[in-house]
């Protein structure tokens, strides 16, 4: 449970660092800290004709203590930023690259 614990603190505080609102789009933290899920969205009006509402980042910890990032919709290296909040590169697991593939990642299969 400790482990879960320094994970979620790991895991907030590098997705806080994607909070921002501009005046139609804002961009959200979801964290479920009962089930662990945790998100990035934006939503709001890129124009006025245009609705927006996607998912940047999700990340689920698992009871095993294991992270796994299901979505990743950036360029940014999620994994590398958890790794220096010191979420140890064993227990992440990209969830979107194929298992057969992982192995070779050097994180973790899963």
């Amino acid at each position: 449970m400790e482990k879960i614990k320094k994970y979620q603190k790991a895991i907030i505080n590098v997705l806080n660092a994607y909070q921002r609102t501009s005046n139609t789009v804002e961009t959200l933290l979801l964290a479920d800290t009962t089930h662990h899920h945790y998100q990035v969205v934006e939503a709001g009006w890129q124009d006025a004709d245009h609705y927006h509402y996607g998912i940047l980042f999700h990340i689920h910890i698992k009871p095993t203590g294991k992270v796994v990032i299901l979505e990743n919709n950036t360029e940014d290296d999620l994994a590398e930023f958890l790794i220096d909040k010191g979420v140890l590169k064993s227990d992440i697991v990209i969830n979107f690259i194929p298992e057969r593939v992982r192995q070779s990642t050097g994180y973790a299969v899963a």
